[in-house]
């Protein structure tokens, strides 16, 4: 017999290695699903083309002036 006495019973509110652990494999999962609810990579993809789209448009108008004016007879 050991002459050590007994440790007492862990809290349930006590952070643990083992629920750190669970803690954060949860919110993991959570912003998961977040983004899977948000469009997740298709919507990212769609997005980023807009932007770019957007900005060749911004450098480059799609209506020019003509480049030199036409004479009138």
């Amino acid at each position: 017999m050991s002459t050590e006495p007994p440790k007492p019973p862990v809290s349930p509110w006590q952070l643990t290695p083992a629920r750190i652990v669970l803690l954060l494999l949860g919110l993991v999962l959570l912003a998961y699903i977040a983004s899977a609810f948000m469009g997740g990579l298709t919507n990212y993809e769609q997005l980023k083309e807009a932007a770019q789209e957007k900005k060749l448009q911004q450098v480059a108008p799609a209506d020019p002036a003509p480049a030199t004016p036409t004479p009138a007879n």
